[in-house]
């Protein structure tokens, strides 16, 4: 298995991937060195695409497993469930920490009015319905953990932990259809708060009632003395936030992206005292010193992505990256036949992708490129500084990889010829849900993989 931490430690280690390719070759003799600025801007992308040459070499294509990053304390918290056409089922569950703001006190009898988790939006993945920001209706379920949780464990996406007591979500607020475009209007009057897109879910009212009795009977001390008190007691061990339909039918649903970092992410609890009629609140948030994790399930058997992982040999068609699971791998042995003595002026890699405008599926923006070393490790490919990464291009429908600087790499030696890996920004990789399907060398669509190559060979 790829040594995924080490990765994460060091960004200027990683991965070279990629798709099916074409290898055009233009020997020009001479002994003068052509130069070229380091990335895509220094090159004419339709001429290279375009340039011709004799296709003789066999590329492999193909996915492999990537299912093993630490998905704790990630940018955001997936949540939701979605069935893609081409991918099969991703369910997607947070396990989150909470904990309260300084020191808590209240006066005596205080009575819950409501309790509302709210999780901040950072956006989505699936199918969207008009108006444009509306989802899928899906029904969300709440439980208490029964086991803590720890900031400096690591958390991987099948991570499990354990829950105790019934659903907390009241049923008239379980089913909803999450907007993530409208802001939400929280109070009446003068007192109206505007709140910035989010999922709100009633909890229990017993529940609350619970906190606010303990809190009334140690105000400001104990467990309530401070945020490292009530984090250390183990007192309220945190939330799991799930879907009750972890099988939507194909082409339905979505994966929510919430920002658990947000001052907006937390149970709020309102109250009042007695008789009095002012409402009060306390809330619980998700703050530094909180852990939290995403558990994702993906289960990719019936689809050609789960036979592209259980043997490379079918990627030759299609093959694929999947946030949380896979990533493309390309393998070119050929190029070992160019000579040592060969200067290279210019390798533009082309992978074309499977994607129509408009689709609830769009391609993951960015990826990074990279190989692998002799100890199995990604290795981000760079040169001066500058790490290689690649942005899809609607227009061309794929990306374009400058991989002159490797190449040469290769052809002198420098760097064996273990594949071309793409990766997905780490920052995203295990907290969002991004795909893309690539066109494979023996892909019955048109447009193919490419790498045109143009160098020189000395004597």
């Amino acid at each position: 298995m790829m040594n995924l931490k080490k990765l994460h430690n060091n960004w200027r280690k990683g991965i070279l991937l990629s798709a099916c390719f074409v290898l055009a070759l233009s020997i020009l003799p001479g002994c003068k060195k052509t130069s070229s600025k380091f990335g895509t801007e220094a090159l004419n992308v339709e001429d290279l695409l375009a340039a011709g040459g004799v296709d003789t070499f066999q590329l492999s294509t193909s996915s492999v497993l990537f299912d093993t990053l630490d998905t704790d304390n990630q940018i955001f918290g997936n949540l939701g469930a979605y069935h893609d056409p081409k991918f099969g089922i991703v369910n997607a569950s947070i396990y989150s920490q909470f904990s309260i703001i300084g020191a808590v006190t209240m006066g005596a009898n205080p009575i819950v009015d409501s309790v509302v988790l709210s999780l901040n939006y950072g956006g989505f993945y699936g199918k969207e319905e008009k108006p444009i920001g509306k989802l899928d209706p899906q029904t969300f379920e709440v439980y208490e953990l029964a086991d803590a949780l720890d900031k400096d464990t690591d958390y991987k996406r099948n991570t499990v932990k354990a829950t105790t007591g019934p659903n907390l979500v009241e049923p008239g607020s379980a089913t909803q259809r999450p907007n993530i475009k409208d802001e939400v209007f929280v109070g009446t009057g003068a007192d109206t708060l505007t709140l910035r897109p989010q999922l709100r879910l009633r909890l229990s009212n017993a529940f609350g009632q619970q906190f606010l009795n303990d809190m009334s009977a140690s105000s400001g001390t104990g467990n309530f003395a401070s945020s490292e008190a009530f984090l250390n007691s183990g007192y309220f061990k945190g939330l799991k936030i799930n879907v009750a339909d972890a099988s939507p039918s194909p082409g339905q649903g979505a994966i929510l992206y919430c920002r658990m970092g947000n001052a907006q992410t937390k149970i709020t609890i309102y109250y009042k005292l007695g008789s009095e009629s002012t409402p009060h609140n306390v809330a619980l948030v998700v703050n530094s010193s909180c852990a939290d994790f995403n558990h994702v399930d993906i289960n990719n058997s019936g689809y050609h992505i789960g036979d592209v992982l259980a043997n490379p040999i079918n990627g030759q068609t299609q093959f694929y990256s999947q946030a949380n699971n896979a990533v493309p791998c390309i393998k070119i042995p050929s190029i070992n036949n160019i000579s040592s003595k060969a200067v290279i002026n210019n390798a533009l890699l082309f992978l074309p992708a499977a994607y129509q405008t408009g689709n609830f599926y769009y391609p993951t923006q960015t990826f990074y490129v990279a190989y692998r070393d002799e100890e199995g490790d990604f290795v981000l490919i760079g040169y001066n500084g500058s790490i290689v990464t690649t942005t899809y291009d609607n227009n061309q429908k794929g990306y374009t990889i400058d991989l002159r600087h490797y190449i040469q790499d290769l052809v002198g030696g420098k760097k064996q010829n273990t594949g071309i890996y793409l990766l997905p920004q780490l920052n995203y990789f295990n907290c969002t849900a991004d795909r893309v399907v690539f066109n494979g060398p023996a892909s019955s669509y048109k447009t193919k993989p490419k790498l045109v190559i143009k160098y020189t060979e000395f004597k």
